[in-house]
């Protein structure tokens, strides 16, 4: 598989922020840039791409994701706010394609309403929010507090393009792996996908939990890497 096909795989796996401790009135962590490599099937890319987190004011912040392979690119951005100690998404988009195609979606969280609403390949429709749900960006904050807190088994829903979704995560050990940034000791993941075929396992940080470290995936015969390059905290 080219490389640039598999690029949105690959950003799927890439799941990172630059967390502290958990506090239920204040957002526990500190705007940040991190930057990862790729590997698709043998093929790789030195600097796939990078995230950001942004403090926008009164407890207001962006997550953005830009990626891109060959001609294929992708940029994503949530904007949330940090609520009851979790980050409460208020709107996502993202775009990915060539330049010959692009597609886009949005999503809308109108939590007074309870209800979202999406954009998804030029369809639109309408999803009940419950309680806690995330958006493909802020769902990996959520991880990572849930694994800071101890937890070995961890589950939320996250509405994802025209779907919403419950995620399932079991934490496996916690070794020491080598990276290119060195020997990092890591929370080792487990996602458990409806699907056999598909193998997502994911390594966080264990000083920082929400930077991952490392994403692999197997996706019925085809294999994909992330691993962090660097990252610095603002």
């Amino acid at each position: 598989m080219p490389l640039f096909r598999a690029l949105p795989f690959l950003t799927l796996l890439l799941m990172m922020t630059g967390l502290s401790r958990a506090d239920a009135e204040t957002m526990p962590f500190s705007p940040f840039t991190a930057h990862y490599r790729g590997e698709a099937n043998g093929m790789s890319v030195s600097d796939l791409g990078s995230r950001k987190l942004i403090s926008l004011g009164q407890e207001r912040y962006r997550i953005e994701y830009d990626a891109s392979a060959m001609i294929y690119r992708l940029e994503e951005q949530s904007e949330f706010l940090w609520q009851a100690g979790q980050p409460r998404p208020l709107q996502y988009d993202s775009t990915r394609g060539t330049f010959l195609k692009k597609r886009k979606n949005h999503i809308n969280f109108d939590w007074q309403r309870g209800r979202g609403t999406y954009v998804h390949k030029k369809k639109q429709g309408e999803f009940d929010l419950v309680a806690g749900m995330q958006d493909p960006l802020t769902s990996t904050l959520l991880l990572a507090l849930e694994v800071q807190s101890g937890k070995g088994e961890i589950q939320f829903m996250e509405a994802k393009d025209n779907d919403q979704e419950l995620r399932k995560f079991v934490l496996l050990d916690k070794p020491t792996i080598s990276t290119e940034s060195g020997n990092i000791k890591t929370f080792h993941l487990k996602r458990l996908h409806d699907d056999d075929k598909r193998q997502t396992e994911i390594w966080l940080h264990h000083e920082y939990p929400f930077i991952p470290v490392k994403v692999e995936q197997n996706d019925d015969g085809d294999h994909f890497l992330l691993e962090l390059t660097e990252f610095k905290l603002h």
